[in-house]
């Protein structure tokens, strides 16, 4: 039975702990999901397999059987055949990091394609993203993800997966990521840290935010290092605390930066107040590096902090 405690956190409803650009900077799928079993609506909260592609591990799928729904599975329809090279698993319900504890999480998956057959991965017990590759890559229509085993929880028996990412063999767009820094970040708490990498996971509801005790985050930076010399011409952002609208208004955004090359060159952009994705081009640039510093920030209704969801760089 599922136990809600749906409480607001401070900043992010949580962070992740995990990956930059995934393994081989390889693209991700759209998929439709469809499930054995969902846990109830409850107080107008759904616990369905469609969670597991919208972005967020706030919301997640629950299995609806009894105990911690052994062999009920998961279904990811790809749309016709694609060339299948491994997935990205939030595995548990990733709420906040003291909920997580709280129901359990598959320790084996077994994956089975549309040809009918099958390959085993055994997770790890963690509160952070576990990226796996296939043996080889694969033609498939569809990847059924079916719990064969899982972590007992330390209240509730249901099992819970928050996010599913599925790759494919293409190459992202994004400019290939292998580090990033901040200038200030605000300090890890029971909803899970605030760190520069999570605004290049994927997620919305995983954010960078600043730590400076005394500031609003004017003068603040991210800095992106590129795996090596990239072609960069547009920033694609997601601006704030990207998770809903309501949460995106309590914090801190900005709405004009500088960025900063390898070289040294500068060019500023002018960032839109909105929690909805955007595009930002300007003149092209070949580095290794770029900082995002942040030079006008429009204060939230309830923190003073900046906070920044997702953030890549493309040609």
């Amino acid at each position: 039975m599922i136990r809600l405690v749906l409480t607001t956190p401070v900043l992010g409803l949580l962070s992740v702990l995990g990956v930059l650009a995934g393994p081989a900077h390889a693209s991700t799928l759209k998929p439709t999901w469809s499930s054995s079993s969902s846990a109830p609506i409850a107080d107008g909260v759904s616990y369905d397999a469609v969670n597991l592609g919208d972005g967020k591990g706030a919301s997640a799928w629950f299995e609806g059987a009894e105990g911690s729904g052994l062999n009920e599975w998961v279904q990811a329809d790809l749309g016709g055949d694609k060339a299948v090279a491994g997935f990205t698993i939030w595995s548990g319900w990733w709420y906040t990091a003291s909920q997580w504890t709280h129901y359990s999480r598959p320790k084996t998956l077994q994956v089975e394609f549309s040809d009918g057959t099958t390959q085993e991965f055994t997770l790890q017990d963690s509160y952070a993203p576990q990226s796996f590759d296939l043996s080889s890559a694969k033609k498939s229509s569809t990847m059924k993800f079916k719990i064969k085993s899982a972590f007992t929880s330390d209240a509730y028996a249901d099992t819970a997966i928050s996010e599913i990412q599925v790759r494919d063999t293409a190459k992202s767009s994004a400019a290939a990521v292998r580090s990033m820094s901040a200038s200030t970040t605000f300090p890890a708490d029971g909803d899970g840290n605030y760190e520069a990498k999570n605004v290049h996971d994927g997620m919305l509801d995983t954010v960078w935010c600043e730590g400076n005790p005394t500031g609003d985050g004017t003068g603040d930076w991210l800095e992106f290092s590129f795996a090596s010399n990239q072609s960069i011409a547009s920033l694609d952002l997601r601006n704030g605390n990207a998770y809903n609208f309501g949460v995106f208004m309590k914090s801190n955004r900005t709405t004009a930066a500088t960025l900063t090359f390898g070289d040294g060159s500068t060019t500023a952009i002018v960032v839109k107040d909105t929690l909805t994705s955007q595009k930002i081009a300007f003149p092209a640039h070949t580095t290794d590096r770029v900082r995002l510093s942040f030079d006008t920030v429009k204060r939230g209704s309830e923190y003073n902090d900046l906070c920044v969801a997702e953030a890549s760089f493309s040609p």
